[in-house]
């Protein structure tokens, strides 16, 4: 018998291995619920709460009958045990995988435990299922919006923003759930909904619960509608930053960029957004991406360079995540274990040697047309970091793929690279621009009209008085201005103006590491992990690293988070690491990557 899965949350289904579903029988589903809660348990004790009524020899016999079906839908292995009863440690079951904290429970349909059945007469186990149902849903609520917070931080937006209507379907009346929706709706460009939701928050905390919306949530419905922070008696040593300054709503000065983009979408061409740091590369490539519809946001990260093809293995899991069910064909999976090891009994090793290099690079195509052919676009984030390896695969896949884009029966490429002396590696991007086979799209800083703009659409009246101040002070680059304005707001120096106290070369990272100045002890530690991986991180591995128990970690991302120089699994921006490790000691940061080697080591 192939693997079988079953399903408890949401209904009662067992699973084939071939995507056949069938019901559970109610009682049989009863007693998998059961086990899989309460574990182990005598058969006189499941026989008298599952037929109360019958007597002792009945039940035990309607339990045997019972155990028989499932052994048969499950195998033997599915249910073991004579005279007590346990589930098998390799059968998969959803509600167990939710007990173990293990995400794979997302796989089946989101509701409560055993939904749409009921036990009359059997009182016992109705009371039972009641308190079952209750510790579920808390450990759903739990898990999804853990889950929200962590494809936040990866960049994930549309996948947080789906697990966050499913939280809000399973409990209508969560407050966490509306704030997920209204602040991702808001961080996707769309703030109307994100005002949509809030009104909805109202009104069913009204209807359902004679409430109204904590302050936190009302908090978060005035940034959305632009209003300044209320006055605060007590201010806190950091001020809360508003989400139009974290998120400038207003793409400034780039109309002439956006125009260009416009007119290679029409041809198909392959775009290269360029530009030195901070001045909005990212920022336009999105913007641009999601402007066109369904979009996928792939990334190079500082540690890629030396590890070959650790940019792509990165992207081959990031296009898994798109289509969980996904079979592969025997052949694409044994390629693909060069980048992911689980894919394969035997991975391949990398570098693949030069004869088996083209079926490695067919198979990463494959792998390809399987999870974005329904997309519009990919965009493709700080390529100056990529390996080698994946940098010529990279050009690889947009040679080969150039009929099926200009087709469009394959999404676009947008990529985005850091143009400065010590990153520039990009001659091969301008030799394809140059032979006219992409459209290279060069950023410079801002001029004092856009600034003013930029600044404008943050909505915070006092930096767009000074904007010539900071337009001077920042030179028109786009981060800077952002990083000023933070700045400015969380030391409450926007009364005395711009510092001018700061040297020319330093003023960005200055700013920088006054900003990491205010975190508490544990935020910091975290941002040198993170610095010092130069790669995102896991919760687990960061916790590992600082010797700190998992769950105690995500307060302290959430402030990294608010802070807004953490997005994702990396930094906000690049310059953010480059200010950590500049303040970090050579001992602190061997410490702290010697750690970090070990405990990908060990959970890897």
């Amino acid at each position: 018998m192939g693997a079988i899965r079953i399903e408890l949350l949401g209904g009662a289904r067992i699973r084939a291995e071939q995507g056949e579903t069938r019901s559970l029988e109610k009682k049989t589903a009863a007693l998998l619920a059961y086990l899989a809660l309460e574990g182990e348990t005598s058969r006189p004790i499941l026989a008298g709460l599952f037929w109360p009524d019958s007597r002792e020899m009945t039940a035990r016999n309607n339990l045997s009958q019972v155990v028989r079906r499932l052994r048969e839908l499950t195998g033997e292995a599915g249910i073991e045990g004579r005279d007590t009863l346990r589930l098998s440690d390799t059968l998969l079951v959803d509600l167990r995988s939710l007990l173990r904290g293990e995400p794979a429970w997302m796989k089946s349909k989101v509701g409560p435990l055993l939904a749409g059945l009921s036990y009359d007469g059997c009182e016992a186990l109705e009371d039972w299922l009641a308190t079952a149902r209750s510790r579920v849903l808390v450990l759903q609520q739990r898990a999804l919006g853990a889950r929200v917070l962590r494809e936040e931080r990866e960049g994930q937006l549309s996948t947080a923003l789906e697990l966050a209507q499913q939280l809000l379907q399973l409990e209508p009346t969560s407050e966490e759930a509306f704030r997920h929706l209204m602040r991702l709706h808001h961080r996707l460009g769309d703030r109307s909904t994100a005002l949509q939701v809030w009104r909805q928050c109202e009104e069913v905390l009204r209807r359902e619960l004679g409430l109204s919306p904590s302050e936190e949530t009302r908090q978060l419905a005035r940034e959305l509608e632009k209003a300044l922070p209320p006055p605060l008696s007590h201010p806190p040593s950091r001020r809360a930053l508003p989400l139009s300054v974290v998120h400038p709503p207003i793409l400034a000065g780039r109309e002439r960029e956006w125009a260009r983009m416009e007119r290679a979408w029409e041809v198909r061409q392959p775009m290269f957004v360029m530009g030195p740091p901070g001045v909005g590369k990212s920022r336009l490539m999105a913007e641009f991406a999601r402007s066109r519809g369904r979009w996928l946001l792939l990334t190079a990260r500082p540690g890629d360079f030396d590890v070959p093809y650790a940019t792509h293995a990165r992207s081959a899991r990031t296009l898994l995540r798109q289509k969980p069910g996904l079979v592969l064909e025997g052949w694409v999976r044994r390629e693909l274990s060069r980048l992911l090891p689980e894919l394969g009994e035997e991975p391949l090793p990398l570098p693949p040697p030069p004869e088996e290099k083209t079926r490695f690079f067919a198979a990463v195509i494959h792998l390809l047309r399987q999870t974005v052919s329904d997309m519009d676009v990919i965009a493709y984030d700080d390529a100056q970091y990529s390996d080698p390896g994946s940098s010529e695969l990279s050009f690889y896949i947009m040679a080969e793929l150039r009929e099926e884009v200009v087709a469009r029966r394959f999404p676009l490429f947008v990529g985005s690279e850091r143009i400065d002396e010590t990153l520039w590696k990009g001659e091969r991007m301008r030799q394809v621009a140059d032979a006219g086979q992409a459209e290279w799209i060069q950023l410079d800083p801002l001029g004092p009209e856009a600034v003013q703009r930029l600044l404008r659409g943050m909505n915070v009246p006092a930096l767009e008085d000074i904007s010539e101040d900071i337009t001077r002070y920042t030179g028109g680059n786009p981060l800077f201005i952002v990083e000023t304005a933070k700045h400015l707001i969380e030391s409450g120096g926007l009364d005395g103006g711009v510092p001018a106290v700061l040297s020319a070369p330093g003023r960005v990272k200055a700013l920088i590491q006054k900003r990491l100045a205010r975190l508490s002890p544990e935020a910091l530690r975290l941002a040198q992990v993170l610095a010092v991986a130069q790669a995102d991180v896991s919760v687990e591995q960061a916790a590992a690293a600082m010797e700190t128990p998992p769950e105690r970690l995500m307060a302290v991302w959430q402030e990294l988070e608010e802070a807004a120089l953490v997005r994702g699994g990396w930094f906000s921006h690049d310059l953010v690491g480059e200010s950590v490790l500049a303040e970090l000691p050579s001992a602190i940061r061997e410490l702290l990557a010697s750690r970090l080697a070990r405990c990908r080591g060990v959970l890897n």
